[in-house]
């Protein structure tokens, strides 16, 4: 607001470093011009299986560890296509970026995730589904009414497992993530003992993380709670979750990243629906809801970890 006496301008701002609101007088202030996204942008994000910020930016794949790369990888960004900034800025990304490419081009040959997805063409339907929920377009093809199988790109996959925890069919087996290996974990937790402890399933790039963290600051929480680990929350099937509840768990928990910081960058929103859709299905069995948890937590939320547990 300006002052009439003096004509000079005071901003309220809110000081991020901690927190508080305060006043400032200006003899004059300069704003900028805003910085939009290009309106094509979502061309390019659906071309290169890209993420995008709330404010419709790209968003990078870890904003310390990998501040140039995106989730795809052979991606990189330079310049305003992530966020507003200045010349210099874009100029020092550029150059970040550019450093990135040449490690890629000169090492040769590309290195595939182990942890990738493998199809089963007998068992496979061609619905769809899974070409659906890909985040990375590494699943292609498929033609129910032609009964064509899906086809999958084993150097595009980045092993989320959102596919094989849609397949209605056991169509999709994820390596070293199979179901056979995830339902041996949930007997072999409640063995003994089923209602003092509580299935967890545990996202490896945050919510684990996030435990990991809890443990090395060695905050208090009950131990009840056992952890399955998954590379990613969109893994968790359905299946899985019901028979820890035929198994005798009390309480089952699905956690995982953030919805902006998910590693595979959408695949934790397959997750929420597919929980909310557990959550109605549930009541049906005669099973309360309440018993089936999901949240979200980062790497860096050790003290959240602790109070969940704790609640």
């Amino acid at each position: 607001f300006e002052d009439p006496n003096t004509r000079n301008i005071t901003m309220m701002v809110e000081n991020t470093a901690t927190g508080a609101i305060e006043d400032h007088e200006f003899d004059m202030v300069v704003l900028s011009t805003g910085v939009i996204p290009r309106h094509d942008s979502e061309v390019i994000r659906q071309l290169l299986s890209l993420s995008r910020t709330e404010d419709g930016f790209f968003m990078e794949s870890h904003p310390k560890l990998k501040p140039v790369d995106a989730p795809t990888g052979g991606v990189y960004f330079a310049g305003c296509v992530e966020s507003p900034k200045d010349v210099k800025d874009s100029v020092t990304q550029a150059s970040a970026a550019a450093a990135r490419t040449e490690i890629l081009l000169n090492a040769g040959q590309i290195s595939v995730e182990a942890i990738t997805s493998e199809l089963v063409p007998d068992m496979c339907t061609g619905c769809g589904i899974c070409v659906r929920v890909c985040p990375f377009n590494a699943i292609t093809g498929g033609d129910a009414k032609a009964k064509l199988p899906v086809e999958i790109i084993e150097a595009a996959c980045k092993g989320c497992g959102t596919c094989a925890a849609e397949c209605n069919f056991d169509a999709i087996l994820m390596k070293h993530f199979e179901d056979a290996q995830i339902m041996a974990q949930i007997d072999a937790i409640l063995d003994q003992d089923p209602l003092e402890k509580i299935v967890t399933f545990a996202c490896n790039w945050c919510s684990y993380a996030g435990a990991d963290l809890a443990g090395l600051s060695r905050m208090q929480y009950p131990t009840s709670q056992r952890i399955i680990r998954t590379m990613c929350s969109g893994r968790v099937d359905a299946a899985f979750i019901l028979h820890a509840f035929e198994q005798g768990a009390p309480i089952v928990l699905v956690s995982g990243c953030h919805f902006v910081d998910c590693h595979y960058i959408d695949a934790n929103r397959w997750t929420q629906k597919r929980v909310e859709k557990l959550w109605d299905d549930l009541e049906k069995l005669g099973i309360r809801p309440e018993r089936l948890q999901l949240e979200w937590i980062s790497a860096a939320e050790g003290q959240k970890w602790a109070r969940t547990m704790k609640e």
